[in-house]
């Protein structure tokens, strides 16, 4: 990590303020499941399909929203994004290629730590 980067370690009280926010986004849309991207969407996905009531998803599926941690670089949300898939991510950087259709927290230059990921 250079000097200039900070760690920001989310805390799950951010998390749910997250998963409570997309609930209030997807009201009125319809989807058939969610489905998280390994590794980081998946606990967020989790936590989205409960909320939503809605099945979580082992695969993609037509209709289904995709949930990530960080639109970083863009590209793996680009893909599905492409297919037309809805999109959603805790966090982006303002210089992603691919701006999820819901996120909350712009990323900059640092590192993310969510609850989720253990030390080694």
């Amino acid at each position: 990590m250079s000097p200039s980067t900070r760690e920001i370690a989310v805390t799950w009280n951010k998390v749910y303020d997250y998963v409570r926010a997309v609930k209030g986004w997807a009201e009125g849309q319809s989807f058939t499941g969610v489905y998280g991207l390994p590794r980081g969407g998946c606990t967020l996905a989790v936590m989205i399909s409960h909320i939503l009531g809605i099945p979580y998803l082992p695969y993609p599926k037509h209709g289904c929203l995709i949930v990530d941690d960080i639109s970083d670089t863009g590209e793996t949300l680009r893909f599905y994004k492409l297919q037309g898939y809805k999109t959603t991510t805790m966090y982006y950087h303002p210089d992603t290629s691919a701006m999820p259709d819901f996120t909350m927290f712009e990323k900059g230059k640092d590192w993310i730590h969510f609850p989720w990921e253990m030390e080694q």
